[in-house]
């Protein structure tokens, strides 16, 4: 089974099984698309339903510039599955079990969530199950992929999200595919490869996101093979809280700009920005070190400017008062001058609120970290938003000029106001309002490996629900495409917060 886009990890609770497929009112069939379909379930030998695969079992590598980056495995049973990705820091796997879509990360932090991303999944299986090629498709264009002219049909799952299928005429094979075009998931992969796994009956073997440098393959397919029940849930979780009476508040300290609070690592006391907007804990080199922390490896951090290598280590303990984060992996690779210009060691997001209910109050100036076992949020007071948490950030649905739908990053620790697409302006023509007068008519952002300069000035609106923003202080970043929307802390300070990660939740509610 292909590893499927880390972002888009689609997690909620279903019924027992996926609802039937059926396909959209919008998408009405015609001869020629339904013949392309036919040409690809004759190439693939087999299709949903059919009882030729019932279990695939499938191991590889992911490989770049001719070196192994990370090692894949891959588990389907009839409609449930699981997939990996291991690299030298740790396992992300994403599955479902047949009743819950999950996720986990490298401190095996479970998540849940509700939404779109669920749509996203259903489309891929439909895709990986050869359920597509039973439903009504669309002609699109033609379009040359690798070099072979292909035929695009546009298939549309009923609860899923659209899916473009770019179709060999001559052989029926995909290859490429591209799941919600022009949408907010986006997502465009060429099919590179397919493996027959016995009796003519072909699978997807290898691929790469379009434009991407690294190519994965798996390199054994077994079919059906015995795929146990077990197998398909979540693994362990590695980190792990011991938590302090409910009653007992951390204290933080908001500036205009930032929330900070204080926590004690290995026994060592820090200062870090609390940040929603990272995917896990992230330390500079020197503190880590100077905590005695453990290194075992590095990875790739990516952000404005591009990526760079950072290393990771493992911390024994990262105490909040006297609630304890045991046995944690997180990153380095942040600026050192961090220390000495603001006086900081570093940020705590997704690890920090993933296993945990977290109450940020701004106007008391204080933090709670709570037991999911054991306290619920009161969902009387404020608005409760439903967040994708699939990259390890609380992303909303959120619309532009009360028309336009958008996935608004919350990021605390973004000291500057909204970032979005260009696109926003050249596709969907929203209103973006300039002052070439004015000083920040451009600005200038540093990132991880670099810097950009964006044009700024307002937007019309922002929605959630019923709170409405207006007007808008926000550049048009090169870093972001499509529907992408990062809200930043001149946004998220005028609320308090209940973050419960664990149910996929955050309460907001207007401070005082």
């Amino acid at each position: 089974m292909m590893i499927r886009m880390l972002c888009i990890a689609a997690l909620a609770s279903l019924s027992a099984t996926l609802a039937p497929l059926s396909a959209s009112a919008a998408g009405a069939s015609d001869s020629d698309a339904a013949a392309l379909l036919a040409k690809h379930r004759a190439y693939a030998g087999w299709a949903a339903g059919d009882g030729a695969i019932k279990t695939l079992r499938e191991t590889g590598e992911g490989r770049r510039d001719g070196k192994v980056t990370v090692t894949l495995a891959g588990l389907r049973k009839g409609a449930a599955f699981r997939s990996s990705i291991q690299e030298e820091t740790g396992e992300f796997e994403i599955g479902f079990t047949g009743r819950v879509f999950w996720q986990s990360n490298e401190n095996g932090f479970t998540i849940q969530t509700l939404g779109d991303p669920v749509k996203y999944l259903i489309t891929e299986l439909a895709l990986e199950n050869e359920e597509l090629t039973a439903l009504p498709g669309t002609i699109q264009r033609q379009a040359t992929v690798g070099g072979v002219r292909t035929t695009v049909v546009r298939v549309i799952p009923g609860p899923g999200l659209p899916i473009d299928l770019y179709i060999d005429p001559q052989t029926g094979a995909y290859a490429r595919y591209v799941i919600d075009p022009n949408g907010k998931y986006e997502t465009s992969v060429d099919v590179l490869d397919f493996t027959d796994v016995g009796g003519g009956k072909r699978v997807i073997s290898s691929w790469r996101y379009t434009g991407g440098k690294t190519v994965y393959t798996y390199t054994k397919i077994e079919a059906n093979g015995e795929v146990t029940d077990a197998e398909l849930h979540p693994p362990t979780q590695t980190a792990s809280w011991t938590f302090g009476p409910p009653t007992e508040t951390v204290p933080i300290e908001v500036t205009d700009t930032r929330i900070f609070v204080n926590a004690v690592v290995n026994g060592h006391p820090g200062r870090f920005v609390f940040d929603t907007g990272a995917d896990g804990i992230a330390f500079t080199d020197s503190f880590a070190r100077s905590v005695g922390a453990k290194r075992i490896g590095a990875t790739e951090i990516s952000g404005i400017g591009g990526g760079a290598r950072a290393n990771v280590y493992r911390v024994d303990t990262v105490a909040l008062g006297s609630s304890t984060l045991h046995n944690v992996i997180i990153a380095t690779g942040l600026d050192e001058s961090l220390r000495d210009d603001e006086h900081y060691d570093g940020f705590v997001g997704f690890d920090l609120l993933a296993g945990a209910i977290v109450d940020v109050n701004l106007d008391e100036k204080t933090m709670r970290i709570l037991d999911p076992a054991k306290v619920a949020p009161d969902h009387t007071q404020g608005l409760t938003a439903h967040v994708d948490l699939s990259t390890g950030q609380p992303r909303v649905p959120m619309t532009v000029a009360g028309h336009v739908p958008v996935l608004a990053t919350l990021d605390s620790g973004n000291t500057f106001y909204v970032l979005f697409s260009n696109e926003l302006i050249q596709r969907d023509h929203v209103g973006f309002f300039q002052d070439p007068s004015s000083a920040l008519d451009r600005v200038q952002f540093f990132g991880v490996n670099g810097t950009e300069s964006d044009p700024c000035g307002n937007l019309q609106s922002l929605e959630l629900g019923p709170i409405v923003y207006r007007p808008v202080p926000a550049c048009a970043s090169e870093s972001f495409s499509h529907n992408d929307v990062l809200l930043g802390f001149n946004f998220v300070k005028a609320f308090n917060y209940v973050f419960d990660y664990p149910d996929g939740e955050i309460l907001m509610t207007p401070r005082k």
